[in-house]
């Protein structure tokens, strides 16, 4: 049977949002850019999420959207650019502007708000306008430029018009050699307020609904015929201009820009569903507005425009559309921001090999499979221990083909990278003869008495201990306790846990289950959880529980109590110290540890024999220290376990975190030497005869599996290690969770609750 992998979310598109839509864009010629960003917005973005975007200020620039970024932290998914300015020679449409957005994620658009000459004899002399006299109203200059005559051959207004397009033509094709895709929305609002009794407000409307159409086609053509195949072809409509429509063969999106109606950020759901059933097989787009439609009413009124793209001063930032909005805004899941956008199809990476482990010289075979063929070349980046080692280009013809086939003959930790241009990364990850990994530092010789001492002090001091009894969950009243206990340490802070154990429990009954949290201050995984806590002492056939926060801070405060600690005393706590094994901030951790142990097996229902701590990253390094330094301790489940070799480094590679040697802000690594190997659990768990049940993520950086590695090898007890192919340093998320969670994390759990019974 062949074994499969799953990397990266994939999911089903259903086809009732996209179903109708035109499967490719309208140029039968666009480039594979083109065609790429056409099937993210048809596939991905249409009906499931909303693109956000802004306007230039009139011309080439990314002023809106740096604004954002300056409110809110993030830049809109879609710069949109106008050619307004193209006669002005200080204006270089040809600059590194709408590269530097494209190759930074974003997505290019373009309007063009084309001035042609005021003057009647078509002449410079008075300039140059957009406008009609309606949609100037007498405060701007206006033309009578006529799109009639502008489509007779030979006239003078064919010149002009032929002469800007070639302007133009020049500045696309420039775009489209460097491989960027354009939303190209020219001649929009044409109609303007001529089907309600009024005139165009802009010059390309002056003739009406049947010249507009001639020269909406005539300039697409003139486009395409002179090698143009980037654009994405948008129109916009007022709504009651059907007859002003150029033709599904000619449009792309369309797009509707609305102005002073919804007041509140509502959906402008009649205008999208008024569309919508108009043009059933285009995307819809709220191209201008004024106020931003909100993420909640777009998702409860199912109008989800295909993108929004305010229109800037005055109305980007405005009263309406304020700091708070659009930090809320750019925050929401339905809205995609640039650093969201993924172009790509859907990967799916898979090894030849399950467990993820080789021997050396056995072949190692790294596969892809697509969603579709891809329409550009997909880069391949092979790590070797954290290292680039290879990177290349290949362009599939298949939606299946090979990413990666070798052999090594030497212990290493491999990590293979797939990204298709403008698309997200895949990995997964394997090992080869990881037996073969030892850790950086060698051990200091008085590694054992370092820490007898250590446990000297810390027996000397009396113990004392403070209880404040909590209430637990509904289920579990009347059948568990749970306890705040603070117990007195050395070091800068005492221990602060929880613990909890069943109600009337005999004496010499009960195992002692630990839980060491992660690493941070201020997240809910760093602080003890009662739930968690009485959880714990219910498993197995009953157990006396400890839920220990490392940094013996007071548990169940305000959120701001923790905020106030991450960013003062706690502040990059893992640099502290780090150059003297004295007062180096684990040595306190590792002390609260020792002392929690230590009080747990004074409790009269200990068996007097198991002690299982369990611990994730942080917590993981934790629970390999307190089986290194108290015997007693005779089980632990390390979760990506950190403070693992620290000296990897020393030995060419990733030291687990917090990498120390590589990160420390001023410390040398001669002056990290003197300190680190009195910490690292690759030394430490060679004085443990605990059985030990791992888990690693094989694209794990943050605690990398080299350095898992080097610890467990060491390491004299049984041991049941399960490596992760697609496994960061986080859970695993979106499709693959249930496999993850049925391959690995359950038999973790079944495996702490056997040992409990």
């Amino acid at each position: 049977m062949r074994h499969v992998i799953i990397v990266c979310l994939i999911a089903a598109l259903t086809q009732s949002v996209q179903g109708q839509i035109q499967p490719q864009p309208i140029d039968p010629a666009a480039t594979g850019p083109t065609r790429q960003l056409y099937r993210y917005l048809r596939d991905k973005v249409w009906g499931k999420q909303v693109l956000s975007g802004c306007q230039a200020r009139w011309d080439y620039n990314t002023t809106d959207a740096d604004g954002l970024y300056e409110r809110a932290g993030r830049y809109p998914a879609i710069n949109v650019f106008d050619f307004q300015h193209f006669r002005q020679r200080n204006i270089n449409y040809m600059g590194p502007t709408a590269k530097a957005w494209h190759d930074a994620g974003g997505i290019v658009g373009f309007i063009w708000h084309w001035s042609v000459p005021v003057s009647a004899d078509l002449s410079p002399k008075d300039g140059f306008a957009f406008y009609t006299p309606t949609g100037a109203e007498g405060r701007r200059p206006a033309t009578l430029f006529s799109p009639r005559r502008a489509l007779k051959a030979g006239s003078p207004e064919q010149r002009i018009l032929n002469e800007n397009l070639d302007t133009i033509c020049s500045y696309l094709l420039h775009y489209q050699a460097q491989g960027i895709p354009i939303l190209w929305r020219p001649f929009h609002e044409a109609a303007g307020n001529s089907n309600r009794g009024g005139k165009a407000w802009f010059w390309w409307g002056n003739d009406g609904a049947e010249a507009f159409k001639q020269l909406y086609i005539y300039a697409q053509r003139y486009l395409m015929e002179r090698g143009v195949h980037n654009l994405i072809y948008i129109w916009t409509s007022e709504l009651d201009d059907d007859d002003w429509y150029p033709g599904d063969a000619y449009v792309d999106i369309v797009a509707r820009d609305q102005y002073r109606i919804e007041k509140n950020h509502g959906s402008y759901k009649k205008q999208f569903d008024l569309l919508k059933s108009k043009y059933p097989t285009k995307m819809l787009a709220l191209a201008e507005c004024d106020c931003v439609p909100g993420a909640e009413a777009m998702q409860d009124d199912d109008a989800r425009w295909l993108f929004v793209a305010p229109w800037t001063t005055p109305f980007v930032f405005s009263r309406q559309n304020d700091d708070v909005f659009w930090k809320h805004f750019l925050s929401e899941k339905l809205i995609i921001t640039r650093d969201e956008v993924n172009r790509a199809g859907d990967y799916r990476l898979e090894i030849n090999k399950e467990s993820g482990v080789y021997a050396k010289g056995e072949r190692a075979v790294v596969s892809c499979h697509t969603d579709v063929v891809p329409l550009d070349s997909v880069r391949v980046r092979v790590f070797h221990n954290n290292k680039l080692s290879r990177e290349y280009n290949l362009l599939p013809a298949t939606t299946d083909f090979t990413a990666l086939e070798q052999t090594l003959d030497s212990t290493c930790a491999v990590s293979v990278e797939v990204r298709e241009r403008h698309g997200l990364p895949v990995e997964i990850g394997y090992v080869v003869a990881p037996e073969g990994f030892r850790a950086g530092y060698d051990e200091p010789a008085d590694l054992m008495d370092y820490w007898a001492d250590q446990k000297r002090q810390l027996k000397a001091l009396p113990m004392q201990v403070k209880k404040t009894a909590l209430t637990v969950p509904q289920d579990f009243q009347g059948k568990y306790s749970c306890e705040d206990i603070e117990i007195n340490c050395l070091g800068p802070a005492p221990v602060r846990a929880y613990v909890s154990k069943p109600v009337g429990a005999k004496k010499k009954s009960l195992p002692i289950i630990i839980l060491c949290r992660a690493a941070g201050v201020k997240g809910a995984w760093c602080r003890c959880s009662v739930w968690e806590c009485v959880n714990n002492a219910s498993r197995g056939n009953g157990a006396l529980s400890l839920d220990i926060n490392a940094h013996g801070m007071l548990n169940g405060q305000p959120d701001g109590y923790y905020a106030m600690l991450e960013n003062g005393m706690l502040r990059n706590y893992f640099e502290h110290n780090a150059a003297d094994r004295e007062t180096y901030y684990f040595r306190g951790m590792y002390l609260r540890l020792l002392r929690a142990i230590e009080y747990m097996t004074r409790q009269p229902e200990w068996d007097g024999k198991r002690i299982i701590v369990i611990g994730e990253s942080q917590g993981g390094g934790q629970a390999v220290a307190a089986a290194g330094l108290d015997e007693r301790v005779s089980a632990v489940v390390l979760n990506v376990p950190a403070l693992q070799d620290l000296g990897g480094a020393r030995a060419g590679r990733r030291s687990g975190w917090p990498q120390p040697i590589e990160n420390h802000p001023f410390l040398t690594s001669e002056q990290l030497d003197a300190t680190l190997p009195y910490f690292d659990g690759a030394l430490l768990i060679r004085h443990s005869r605990a059985e030990i049940y791992c888990e690693m993520g094989l694209i794990d950086t943050t605690c990398p599996p080299a350095s898992i590695w080097a610890s467990l090898n060491g390491a004299k007890g049984k041991k049941t290690v399960n490596c992760v192919p697609f496994r960061t340093h986080a859970w695993p998320s979106g499709s693959i969770r249930p496999y993850w969670e049925q391959k690995y994390l359950r038999p973790r759990e079944a495996f702490i609750d056997n040992y409990l019974k």
